[in-house]
């Protein structure tokens, strides 16, 4: 799921190339965080992430300010621990992280970045809430077979919905940009769905779900 989310994020961010002042600012609640140095990186060249800025956690609260090329993905990190991403845009851009959740707010692109997010982990909370439902239903006296046949087929339904919400993002994403450039040479993309001895998922079950996304596309 990461990887939709990257290809779409950098297919809008791409949609602007000039100079690009940022301000970000947080806010934590988290007490170990104090006095920790946070960092912000975007990808280079083989897939290395490049320092962008720094700053230290005073009294919950820290900044990052300055002026790069253009709109670009970047990720927060804690030393080599990634926290969470944030588009580096244009704006003033708020970062809040506590024990519930971490959000960035402010920018039209983290805006619908955080919204896709919070979308995705609902769902990911309803299908874990099924499993918990099952085992309940089990040792309630249930019969095994029926109850996972039934929990099952709602869990199919909400895996569909996940695919479905990527895909209308990386759609939407692709559509965004050529709507503003269409002379280009190519384009490509890849998704991690193979071990080297095959699939991750049958050629059937890709087709259905996941093809009707990439012919779209």
């Amino acid at each position: 799921m990461r990887l939709g989310i990257i290809i779409s994020m950098c297919l809008l961010v791409s949609l602007c190339s000039c100079s690009t002042q940022y301000n970000i600012s947080g806010n934590s609640s988290v007490a170990t965080l104090d006095g920790r140095m946070l960092y912000l990186k975007t990808c280079g060249d083989d897939d290395i992430m490049l320092k962008v800025d720094s700053c230290e956690v005073v009294h919950g609260k820290f900044n990052f300010m300055g002026v790069i090329d253009s709109v670009c993905m970047g990720e927060l990190f804690m030393g080599n621990e990634s926290v969470m991403p944030v588009v580096i845009e244009t704006g003033d851009i708020s970062i809040l992280i506590n024990d519930l959740e971490q959000r960035v707010t402010g920018g039209s692109l983290n805006n619908r970045l955080y919204q896709f997010l919070g979308k995705r982990t609902k769902i990911e909370n309803q299908i874990m809430e099924l499993s918990h439902q099952e085992a309940h239903l089990i040792l309630a006296g249930n019969d095994p077979f029926r109850t996972h046949k039934l929990v099952q087929k709602k869990t199919d339904e909400l895996y569909e919905e996940i695919i479905d919400t990527v895909g209308n993002l990386c759609y939407d994403a692709t559509k965004a940009v050529l709507d503003i450039y269409d002379d280009f040479d190519y384009m490509h993309f890849w998704e991690d769905i193979c071990f080297k001895n095959g699939p991750l998922v049958i050629p059937k079950v890709f087709d259905k779900l996941w093809g009707p996304h990439y012919k779209r596309i």
